[in-house]
């Protein structure tokens, strides 16, 4: 009688440590901080619900910049079943243990008053930047709109004015706080033209909205007229000079599949190509109605180009083991 060994599935995660090794040094010690945090364990990801930070669910999301030559993610520190209240505390603890200095208290604060009792999404994420010589971290918070009273706390008056003009056709998303600069980026979205609403935004940051609009057109050639909704966001600057503007399109509002977007991104100039497509490659198709492509961010650079950044989930699963 023959004996049949069983068979053991493939780790979840195999796909996702394949790729960050062959990042050299930087992804291997993002791998060892993903499973300090608890996301990816000895076994495998974490038995965790899926996530609201990806169209896939994934827990973690890579965040790929034109001439950036960092690796930078976003992840969750927690799985997103628990109560996303104690989410903030979490990321800040991470923040200290990796040796950076957490937000002050005042804006722990005025995100614990944002927050309250509200009905909350995700709570907090945390977002890595590792290179060979620098390496930063990022609370990302949820900011309900419910508490837009609250912005005038961290935001500039010019911005504050705009999102008055706005009214309820913009409301507050999240607000991030980044340990190494001490800048803190508030994030909104609106139901606008672009063509009503880019014009407003430039204004507030002292840039052209013209490149701005130009790409965002560009991108509806290719994909889909339809924009759904508009995210933006103002950067705040401590010397007292306008606020970085960023806008953030919604790639599956856009362009529907990973196999429209891929090439745009390939194509668009920068250093970041290489390790997009050493992701972008191993991939295996999305499940129907789903996208591994997240948000494309433009972050305006005064007459020029803006420029482009886009987001890719991690590989949650192998489609041969599920979770």
């Amino acid at each position: 009688m023959s004996k049949f060994e069983t068979i053991i599935p493939s780790r979840s995660d195999l796909d996702w440590c394949w790729y960050l090794r062959k990042q050299g040094r930087i992804g291997e010690a993002l791998e060892r901080t993903l499973h300090d945090i608890g996301v990816m364990q000895p076994g495998g990801w974490a038995q965790w619900r899926n996530s609201t930070m990806t169209d896939t669910g994934s827990p973690v999301e890579m965040i790929f910049s034109a001439h950036g030559t960092c690796l930078s993610l976003r992840t969750e520190v927690d799985d997103p079943a628990s109560d996303p209240h104690g989410r903030v505390a979490k990321v800040c603890d991470f923040i200290k243990t990796l040796g950076h200095t957490p937000p002050p208290a005042a804006l722990r604060e005025v995100i614990g008053a944002a927050q309250g009792d509200a009905d909350l999404r995700f709570g907090a994420w945390l977002g890595l930047d590792k290179c060979d010589e620098h390496e930063s971290a990022t609370l990302y918070a949820e900011f309900p709109g419910t508490a837009a009273d609250l912005t005038g706390l961290v935001s500039s008056p010019k911005v504050n004015a705009c999102l008055r003009e706005l009214g309820t056709d913009a409301t507050i998303q999240m607000l991030s706080f980044n340990a190494s600069t001490r800048q803190i980026t508030l994030f909104c979205e609106t139901t606008l033209d672009p063509h009503a609403v880019v014009p407003k935004l430039a204004d507030v940051a002292g840039v052209s909205a013209t490149p701005l609009l130009s790409t965002i057109n560009q991108m509806r050639e290719v994909g889909s007229p339809r924009l759904g909704k508009l995210g933006f966001s103002f950067t705040m600057q401590d010397d007292g000079t306008a606020p970085l503007l960023s806008l953030q399109l919604s790639s599956k509002d856009i362009f529907a599949t990973d196999g429209i977007i891929g090439p745009i991104v390939r194509d668009y100039a920068g250093d970041h190509l290489a390790a997009y497509r050493g992701l972008a490659d191993m991939l295996w198709p999305a499940p129907n109605g789903q996208m591994h492509h997240g948000d494309i961010g433009l972050q305006a650079l005064g007459n020029d180009i803006p420029l482009l950044s886009v987001g890719v989930a991690a590989p949650w699963a192998c489609p041969l083991s599920p979770i």
